[in-house]
């Protein structure tokens, strides 16, 4: 018994070795790839290339110099699709604007003038230029709109190269100044040499050119004149009478836009709501001066009434000085009336309305002030004829200061607007290309 239970315990032992011996056998060498199919969903792996192992070696044993030596690099990972679609695109490298050298810069919309352009300036044509005044905004909008005229090719003496002429085509200048030549992309503006002037600051240049020019010729004496109006006014709106309200508030609009364009002349001449504003205040203004000219002509019917009867005793002379006084009151609003239709007209001229229209409403103003005038000197006649000392002075030199600046306006409006013809500005820049001085803008001859 003894010796067949030791009989099967050597049995179990030899099981067991072969077991072990099989397994160990069947352990991956180290360095060998997997198979392909060793785990669903993994990644494939291509088999090793190259010499990884001699062709003559033994499968079943490896080298300790292949044990240590460098493993190839495991193979890039498939490309996934769904991440090619989601990745963000290529940054290009920022690319460099070059602007050609050229004698001269251009803005063009297709007609055969240039609408805007851009030269050196010789010395000798900015001497005979009157000087202009410029905010530090405008001479900021200039400078930005010129940021390449340093790379005008020199045409003058090198003493003269920081000096440069602006020119507007005939006629151009309000319209470019309301974007009415289009500077936006895909627009009719187009630059030659390309990006040598910027299209889309046109609108502004065009503005500040015209507001240099158009300032001096409108605005210079119409603050005075307004100061005049309201000086004359001012006693006759104390006692205000029906009507007086809208000639006072006229009078007030007429001050408070003055006072815009002054302050921005360049500004509203781009504003089309500003400027249909202001001609719908001319009419209105034109309303009020028939209003009172019809009180006017009223008022002298009853006192050359009054001057038939007879006999003229204390009773009707006191009538007569009372409606007198009311009559020279109305007389002399009707005047500042007027004055300050011309006066509108003058601001409307100035942003660049010049009707045909509007010289005939101040010419027929000026005829029925006129007529007036007359008919007091008659009516003054016929109380001097009859020995009766009651008409106050006829205040004829006042009827022709009105008279002379509804003709000035008038005048002004029949030479058409002052912005029309070609029109040449001259700057000087310095080195780090801002504006140091301005002359003009001067009309082409």
């Amino acid at each position: 018994m003894t010796g067949d239970a030791l009989w099967w315990l050597v049995m179990v032992l030899a099981v067991v070795c072969t077991v072990l011996a099989v397994m160990l056998l069947r352990k991956p060498r180290v360095g060998q790839a997997e198979p392909y199919d060793s785990a669903p969903g993994a990644p494939a792996v291509p088999p090793l290339q190259g010499a990884a192992r001699s062709a003559g070696a033994s499968p079943g044993t490896a080298s300790a110099a292949n044990v240590l030596a460098p493993q190839p690099a495991a193979a890039a990972p498939a490309r996934n699709p769904v991440a090619a679609l989601v990745a963000p695109p290529a940054v290009k490298p920022p690319t460099t604007l070059v602007v050609t050298r050229a004698r001269r810069y251009e803005l063009r919309d297709g007609a055969p003038e240039p609408v805007l352009m851009l030269e050196r300036a010789a010395a000798s044509a900015w001497e005979h230029a009157p000087m202009a005044t410029c905010t530090p905004m405008q001479r900021d909008t200039l400078a930005a709109a010129l940021a390449h005229a340093s790379l005008l090719a020199p045409s003058v003496a090198p003493a003269e190269a920081d000096l440069y002429c602006l020119r507007l085509r005939a006629g151009a200048a309000l319209a470019l100044a309301r974007g009415e030549i289009a500077a936006a992309p895909g627009g009719m503006l187009r630059a030659q040499p390309v990006q040598s002037l910027d299209a889309t600051r046109a609108a502004p240049l065009a503005a500040i050119v015209l507001a240099l020019r158009c300032a001096p010729v409108y605005l210079g004496g119409l603050r005075s004149r307004v100061g005049s109006i309201q000086a004359e006014a001012a006693e006759l709106l104390k006692r205000p009478a029906p009507g007086d309200d809208r000639f006072k508030a006229l009078l007030q609009d007429l001050t408070r836009y003055l006072r815009e364009v002054e302050e921005n002349h360049a500004g509203v001449i781009r504003k089309p709501v500003f400027v249909a504003r202001v001609a719908d205040f001319c009419v209105q203004a034109e309303a009020s001066w028939r209003a009172s000219i019809d009180t006017v002509n009223a008022l002298r019917s009853r006192l050359q009434a009054q001057l038939a009867f007879e006999p003229f005793d204390a009773r009707a002379a006191a009538d007569w000085a009372a409606l007198w006084q009311e009559y020279e009151a109305r007389r002399r609003l009707a005047r500042c009336t007027a004055r300050m239709l011309a006066g509108w007209h003058g601001l409307r001229l100035a942003l660049g309305e010049a009707a045909p229209a509007a010289s005939a409403v101040l010419r027929g103003v000026m005829e029925t002030l006129r007529s007036a005038v007359e008919a007091d000197a008659a009516m003054g006649r016929a109380l001097r004829a009859r020995a009766l000392d009651l008409a106050a002075p006829l205040e004829k030199d006042a009827a022709l200061v009105a008279l002379g600046e509804l003709l000035q306006a008038a005048q002004a409006i029949d030479a058409g607007f002052a912005g029309e013809p070609e029109l040449q500005l001259l700057l000087r820049l310095d080195a780090l290309g801002r504006v140091a001085d301005v002359r003009g803008p001067l009309a082409a001859d």
